[in-house]
């Protein structure tokens, strides 16, 4: 009887543990599901990442809908949650992303700690060898928030693909006959690809770092094979079409002044090839403004400039980014805010919005019902001018509206805009 009953017992025992093997092998994967890594989708058109928790910090950059945003932290408040970004530390409202993985271990920020890193920041540069197109030095970034988004395809006439983002400022080209791109920013990481020296060609900046060797590098967005990182050195960086109008310098020792033909300003001196962005043209059209890759703006001869036509973005149909960043919404307080084409040119009379933001408006004045609010750096075609020279009559997605001229700055021909008689 004995033997039976330690039998049974055995038995008993055995299906005990098999049991509970079972169980813990079921929950294994619901358990692997519940430490999956948090993270935030935007999930509005347009989402801003501020330097703090609250609208009352200042933006680090501003994101396009369906960015995913890895997360480290979270304030008090369960509304403002600590994310990782391409040009560093930030902070979102969760209202307007969709949540992803365990947040259950995320930990609270406080305001001390967020004071600190503000106290300790620097300002975000690409950290290349050269911003300005041949001028050493390294240019720092232009200080304008930065529209960040997945890039683009595009067939360009070659037959060749090229990826481009929206809101993109600078480009990579190869500086060396051949360069691996790793998977990784280390020296000797698996490469991915070989890419080969083609100055008509170039590459979608996605990010930058440097590693324990203090050697910059940059991950670029290669077409067909996904993200590769390049050594900085290795790499030209150029203008983006995107952000505006691109010329180049023709001739060497052209002096750049802060007025149209003198200006006591000493600014660089450019030699042939240097990039710069076509700003505006002076009432004669003896002089262009030009701003360079590092934001300095001046004044150049007419004829010391012409217009680039040899890279991807300055053949690409740019209508389609346009549509890509239109929006309704920047999140964080500043509902129904809109955006226009990224660049006329200077062949089309148009207005650059330079407030934060500007409201146009069903007639030419504030007593008028707002149809539209626009972001600061936005652009809008001119059709035609109130008679007290103070309102712009301007076309967008809304039709027809009318926005005040002390909020903005002209370019192009005002010769050309046609005196509108509101009086009537």
């Amino acid at each position: 009887m004995k033997i039976q009953s330690r039998v049974l017992f055995i038995v008993l025992l055995i299906a005990f543990c098999f049991g509970t093997m079972s169980v813990a092998l079921a929950d294994a994967p619901a358990q692997q599901a519940q430490f999956v890594s948090p993270e935030l989708i935007v999930n509005t058109s347009f989402l801003n990442v501020r330097t703090g928790p609250g609208v009352q910090y200042t933006v680090l950059l501003t994101v396009v809908g369906g960015t995913e945003l890895p997360v480290i932290g979270r304030a008090k408040d369960n509304v403002w949650y600590q994310v990782t970004t391409v040009v560093g530390v930030g902070w979102v409202n969760i209202q307007f992303a969709a949540p992803r993985g365990s947040f259950a271990n995320i930990p609270i920020v406080t305001l001390e700690q967020v004071i600190a890193a503000a106290a300790q920041a620097t300002p975000t540069t690409l950290g290349l060898a050269d911003l300005g197109q041949g001028g050493g030095g390294g240019a720092p970034v232009s200080n304008a928030p930065v529209i960040m988004g997945s890039p683009m395809r595009f067939t360009l006439a070659s037959g060749k693909v090229v990826t481009v983002s929206p809101g993109e400022r600078y480009r990579a080209v190869i500086n060396v006959e051949a360069v691996n791109a790793r998977n990784q920013p280390v020296d000797g990481a698996p490469a991915l690809t070989t890419l080969f020296r083609d100055d008509t060609f170039d590459y979608t900046i996605v990010d930058s770092t440097n590693d324990k060797n203090n050697v910059n590098w940059v991950a670029l967005d290669i077409p067909d094979i996904g993200v590769g990182w390049v050594e900085g050195p290795k790499l030209f960086i150029r203008l983006s079409r995107v952000s505006g109008q691109v010329v180049t310098i023709q001739g060497n020792a052209i002096a750049m002044r802060d007025l149209p033909g003198g200006g006591s300003a000493q600014l660089p001196i450019l030699n042939q090839g240097r990039e710069a962005f076509l700003v505006n043209i002076s009432p004669d059209s003896h002089f262009v403004q030009i701003e360079l890759g590092d934001g300095t703006k001046g004044w150049v001869p007419f004829d010391a400039v012409v217009g680039r036509t040899n890279t991807p973005t300055d053949q690409i149909d740019l209508t389609t980014l346009q549509n890509a960043v239109a929006a309704s919404d920047l999140g964080q307080g500043g509902g129904g805010v809109t955006t226009a084409p990224v660049s006329f040119g200077l062949a089309t009379p148009h207005v650059i919005i330079n407030t934060g933001f500007l409201n146009v408006r069903s007639g030419p004045s504030s007593d008028f019902g707002v149809l539209a609010t626009y972001p600061g750096g936005s652009e809008l075609a001119v059709l035609g001018i109130a008679k007290d020279g103070i309102w712009f009559l301007v076309g967008g997605p809304f039709g027809q509206g009318w926005v005040n001229s002390e909020f903005t700055v002209f370019r192009g021909s005002i010769k050309s805009v046609p005196i509108i008689n509101t009086s009537g």
